[in-house]
């Protein structure tokens, strides 16, 4: 039942505006030729109805999704005629749903890395993952299920089951990222709330590691803060913010324009290995755009993150950072649903580096940024040596929308400077592989082992 519904909710949210109307709700709702009782589809309906109506802007689409239901009778008597003289018995989508068989080859393939650790610290680590894959019952994943395509994330069970030790040695990484914030810096983030007044190319960093050090120093740190705090003052000063009416109103676009782009620009301003671009042109990621047109004979569209970090290299443009966001009202719903359009997102994007030049296993990730509501949340996407991807939740804090205490400052700047510190480090290691690769080129090259979506959520 809960597809039926995400697949009807796609369609009112997303779908054609001619074809919003009772009929083809009902159509959805179809198993294959079979139509459901009466009851059973108006309850699947009225699910959708409510929660694309908590997403949609558009005045004019709105209206027509709340002329749904009170047609819902007369409409449903109408599809039983047609389907009951075969006028409905029709293939609904050419598209092949092959889910199954893409999740059991990722399966097997998990299981064969494991097989065969890089480094003498894993070997304990796969043993235990090996034998906790063996117990998935791989009938019960689905596509939006991390351990489907591959993924071993720090909120998985078995990774929070495994035993300390081998925890710790997954963990590595994630752990590598974070750093604690310079007393001068806390200061810094002090003095600003204290004294608030709402009236007022490309260079070379050398050889860098995340190893759990900044990588300026606390002068050029002082000096970022500084740029994220001016942003920080015009969002506390800007009155589209200033009470829960007016931040109810507010559209994702104006959220993303007025706080969460000028908050991210503010993070890698200057960064001492070059620019990178955040583009908010909704334009379809390349990586994205690369796995879903494998094998396929109709050119299909890449993801359109709200957010990218590009950077350009030799006339190639390579992504390395994703953000999704939300309204400043966000909803479980949409926030369940963009963290999974998020990782997805970061593995394409590993894949699709993967197979252009070889980042340092355990070191290079590619960043997924989610802003749900007011919390903002740091990701990262990790392939060990043997090219497993790890996702890590890194960081989250809340964006302080109006003046607020220290502690709320504090968490966001953490946030934003442990994101300049990742992307420096990120950049480095890209363009150093980049550089190798002109002369030993990636080999065995796989494509992205993220499962495609059902069609209906193509």
């Amino acid at each position: 039942m809960a597809n039926l519904v995400a697949k009807i909710e796609t369609l009112l949210l997303e779908g054609p505006f001619d074809a919003i109307c009772s009929a083809t709700v009902i159509y959805h709702a179809m198993n294959k030729n079979n139509l459901p009782p009466y009851e059973h589809v108006r309850g699947i309906v009225e699910r959708a109805v409510r929660s694309s109506l908590t997403k949609i802007e558009d005045a004019e689409r709105k209206l027509k999704v709340l002329e749904i239901l009170p047609e819902m009778e007369s409409r449903y008597k109408s599809v039983v005629g047609l389907n009951t003289i075969k006028a409905l018995n029709m293939k609904k989508d050419s598209t092949p749903d092959n889910t199954r068989e893409e999740i059991g080859r990722n399966i097997d393939l998990l299981k064969e890395k494991l097989n065969h650790p890089m480094i003498e610290d894993d070997v304990s680590l796969y043993d235990a993952l090996k034998k906790k894959v063996n117990n998935i019952n791989i009938s019960q994943l689905t596509w939006r299920d991390l351990e489907a395509s591959m993924v071993l994330s720090d909120n998985l069970e078995m990774i929070n089951t495994l035993k300390r030790r081998q925890k710790r040695v997954f963990m590595e990484p994630y752990e590598k990222m974070k750093c604690d914030l310079p007393i001068s810096v806390v200061a810094k983030c002090n003095s600003f709330v204290e004294n608030f007044n709402e009236s007022v190319i490309s260079r070379t960093t050398g050889n860098i590691l995340h190893d759990k050090s900044w990588k300026e120093n606390e002068f050029d740190l002082i000096k970022v803060a500084e740029h994220i705090l001016v942003v920080l003052g015009e969002i506390w000063s800007n009155p589209a913010f200033a009470t829960s009416t007016s931040l109810s109103e507010q559209s994702e676009g104006t959220y993303v324009t007025d706080v969460v782009v000028p908050l991210l620009r503010a993070s890698l301003v200057n960064l001492p290995n070059g620019y990178i671009c955040l583009s908010m042109a909704e334009r379809q990621s390349l990586a994205s755009k690369t796995r879903r047109n494998q094998g396929v004979i109709e050119e299909l569209m890449g993801k359109k993150p709200d957010v990218m970090g590009l950077i350009k290299q030799d006339d190639k443009i390579f992504e390395l950072i994703y953000t999704e966001s939300s309204r400043i009202i966000c909803s479980e719903t949409k926030k369940d649903d963009d963290d999974v359009k998020l990782w997805r997102e970061t593995l394409d994007g590993a894949s699709f580096i993967s197979a252009l030049c070889r980042p340092t296993g355990n070191q290079f990730g590619i960043v997924g940024i989610q802003v749900a509501g007011s919390v903002i949340h740091l990701n990262a996407l990790v392939k060990d040596l043997a090219g497993i991807p790890q996702y890590f939740h890194v960081d989250h804090a809340e964006i302080p929308l109006s003046p607020s205490n220290i502690s709320r400052v504090k968490s966001l700047m953490r946030i934003l400077l442990t994101l300049r510190n990742i992307m420096i480090v990120n950049k480095s290691l890209v363009m150093q592989a980049l550089e190798q690769a002109t002369s030993h080129p990636p080999r065995n090259v796989n494509p992205s082992p993220t499962v495609f979506t059902p069609p209906y959520n193509n």
